[in-house]
């Protein structure tokens, strides 16, 4: 018996045991879920609802997110949440899905009680009973309001520019490292006329134009190379019809996420007519109207090219300079007409004189020049000269008149006389006015001695040092005005030499002689210095500001302290630099990089820049629009008989439409009359400086004229 009590005390014991092992497994399963529970509810948005769908259980998240108390939740069901965002087929799918017992995975949008939208990130969970039957629910959801509100945004980002981008009549792709397109915009199929298929499955390269390909690629890569942002490119693309166009292209940088560019976006825009306008610009502003034949700019371009290329070869060129003689005596006794007719036919008889290589130039009024290439002797230039000569023995018939033609000729060779092309046509032109001394029709080849001040120019030059040493000089001012209001919009200082002994000495004497002589650095800064005092004195009275225009000559621009001259005298005068417009002629540009550079320079100082006597010199609006310019300044020239030449107007109606759309200020000078005027105002310019709204006036004038204004 005691045996069998013994074995049954120790089974009870087992008993026991068993069951306090399973009590512990029992509590700590309960606070493993409790634990899950509590991270559960602090990470996420959780709700319990029965197999109809009725809210049995929320957490803090729930209610917070909702904006509901928990009581007002419980015995609920979804339908509270309900945003009338998704479609009936939307929940019916969720619970087909639930229903057979499967977890169902979306994104809801529901709405609190305030009426506010949210989204959720939603997983429901069923649990089964043993029939396998769902009998409650746990869902679990997670806030993605702000992702989906910067998907909205990126989204609505997206459309616009894709709208913007379709409905562009800019030609907008996409190219990767190789050159390959992986987008173009529609206005592609527009305006080249292309299947999307043809340039989506082909190069860049393929497109464009065989001159421009090598620059385009040589640029592209570069940008990829050195991770550039953005570019400009100007290259010409062929249409389906074989024809190619022009376009300006913005080249923009896309960046992967480890900083490199994966492609670029081109933005190409059509700039073929105003490249044909350049292009008629350019030929007007390096030829001359009236003969057709190089002016003065493009014959030095070529004579520059010809000292080179001598140079390099041991050749030997020359220049001859040539003046018609007594031109001025058939200008005025026969009119501009008959003197017009002559200088064309005096530029026939010159060109068919030369050979082929040969260049002939109108360096101006009656004045021509002519680059004799690849020479052998000096016999040799003179055999052309005379057949020259020769040909201008032959009568002139014009209108019923018989004129007689002769010619003086200056002639300079290369190397002997010189070895730059400035220096050629110095010496020529040297050689000219010894021949003309000595009674013209005729010619000679320069010597040193011919190249001697005169007596007359020594006492000048000396005349001139002390006179700006003893201020000689004053200013007189010219206004600009408005065209559609005939107000005052500024005036330009104009310096003039009153000498004591000599009297008004022209500007035309004095300002070359100035430049040659380097005197026209301190010349130029006490005519600043004035005009800057001048202009804030005018302030001080009352009178509105208006911007006062100074001329910087290239000498100036040359000189190492320039800017820092031009700092030191507004803050001197303090003048706000708004009101000072630094005018330059188109000869500073020949070197168009540096001229680039000091003249922003100057600009950032807060002043003006113009450009005087536009189109007579080296501009193109191929690179103007790269430079710090704020008015171009049309030569009087072309204004000076708009009225009549079809050839000026051309001109000045090209340099007005192409400024505009490059946002750069006009002005036309040297306007004299009504005809004049009214041909300007119909074209679109705005202002003018001239005789028919007044002369230039001495400070005294100006300040009458400011008062009545």
């Amino acid at each position: 018996m005691k045996k069998e009590q013994l074995i049954s005390r120790q089974i009870t014991d087992i008993h026991q045991i068993d069951r306090l092992q399973t009590d512990k497994n029992l509590e700590e399963a309960l606070k493993e879920l409790a634990d899950i529970k509590y991270a559960l509810d602090q990470s996420s948005i959780v709700a319990i609802t029965n197999q109809r769908g009725v809210i049995l259980y929320v957490n803090e998240k729930f209610c917070n997110i909702s904006k509901y108390e928990e009581h007002e939740l419980l015995g609920q069901d979804h339908r509270i949440l309900n945003s009338n965002c998704h479609s009936r087929d939307f929940f019916k799918n969720m619970w087909a899905t639930i229903g057979k017992g499967k977890t169902w995975r979306g994104e809801i949008r529901n709405k609190a009680k305030d009426g506010s939208l949210y989204w959720v990130d939603t997983t429901i969970v069923p649990f089964l009973n043993e029939k396998g039957k769902p009998y409650q629910y746990i869902s679990i959801r997670n806030d993605i309001t702000l992702r989906k509100q910067m998907e909205e945004e990126i989204r609505q980002s997206e459309a616009m520019y894709r709208l913007i981008t379709e409905n562009s009549s800019d030609l907008i792709s996409i190219i990767d490292k190789e050159g390959n397109f992986t987008y173009v915009s529609p206005s592609h199929i527009n305006i080249l006329k292309y299947e999307e298929f043809e340039l989506t499955s082909s190069k860049l390269l393929d497109w464009i134009h065989e001159d421009d390909r090598e620059n385009v690629s040589q640029k592209i890569q570069k940008v990829f190379k050195t991770r550039r942002r953005s570019a400009q490119l100007e290259f010409r693309i062929r249409k389906k019809n074989g024809k190619y166009m022009y376009v300006d292209t913005k080249v923009n940088s896309i960046f992967n996420e480890a900083r490199e560019i994966s492609s670029i976006v081109l933005v190409m825009r059509d700039i073929t007519e105003r490249k044909k306008i350049e292009k008629i610009i350019y030929h007007l502003a390096y030829h001359d109207a009236l003969t057709d034949l190089p002016n003065r700019r493009l014959f030095m371009n070529e004579l520059r090219d010809a000292v080179s290329q001598a140079k390099q070869s041991s050749s030997t060129i020359a220049v001859m300079f040539i003046d018609l003689d007594r031109f001025k005596y058939v200008n005025d006794s026969w009119g501009h007409d008959t003197g017009d007719y002559i200088l064309t036919e005096a530029a026939r008889r010159i060109r068919k004189s030369l050979r082929s290589n040969d260049t002939i130039g109108r360096l101006g009024g009656d004045e021509f020049a002519v680059l004799l290439r690849e020479v052998k002797d000096k016999e040799d230039v003179e055999r052309l000269t005379k057949r020259i000569q020769k040909k201008f023995e032959e009568p002139v018939e014009f209108s019923g008149q018989t004129y007689s033609l002769s010619c003086s000729i200056g002639i300079a060779l290369f190397p002997d006389d010189g070895r730059k092309a400035d220096d050629l046509l110095t010496k020529a032109d040297t050689a000219l006015y010894n021949v003309k001394d000595k009674g013209r029709s005729g010619y000679a080849f320069f010597h040193p001695e011919m190249e001697e001040k005169s007596l007359e120019q020594v006492l000048l030059e000396n005349e001139l040092r002390k006179a700006i040493e003893l201020e000689q000089f004053h200013l007189d001012y010219q206004p600009k005005v408005d065209f559609s209001t005939g107000e005052l919009v500024g005036m330009e200082a104009l310096v003039r030499w009153d000498h004591p002994d000599l009297g008004r000495i022209p500007p035309n004497q004095f300002i070359p002689l100035a430049e040659e002589t380097g005197l026209i650095v301190p010349l130029g800064e006490w005519v600043l210095r004035r005009g800057c005092e001048q202009n804030k004195e005018w302030q001080e009275k009352g009178h509105s500001p208006m911007r006062l225009a100074v001329n910087l000559s290239v000498k100036q621009l040359e000189h190492p302290g320039i800017v820092q001259t031009i700092k030191k005298v507004l803050q001197e005068t303090k003048l706000d630099p708004n009101w000072l417009e630094l005018e330059v002629t188109e000869s500073i540009f020949a070197d168009v990089e540096h001229a680039a550079s000091l003249l922003q320079e100057i600009r950032n100082l807060g002043v003006h820049i113009s450009i005087d006597d536009f189109g007579t010199g080296y501009s193109s609006f191929s690179y103007i629009k790269h430079l710090p310019v704020d008015t171009l300044k049309i030569d009087s020239s072309f204004i000076r008989d708009i009225h009549q030449n079809e050839e000026s107007q051309a001109i000045v109606k090209a340099v007005l439409t192409l400024a505009k759309s490059l946002s750069i200020n006009v002005i036309a000078e040297g306007i004299e009359n009504k005809e004049q005027f009214n041909l300007l105002n119909e074209d679109g310019c705005q202002q003018g400086q001239g005789f028919l709204f007044s002369k230039p006036l001495s400070s005294q004038d100006f300040e009458k004229y400011l008062q009545n204004q």
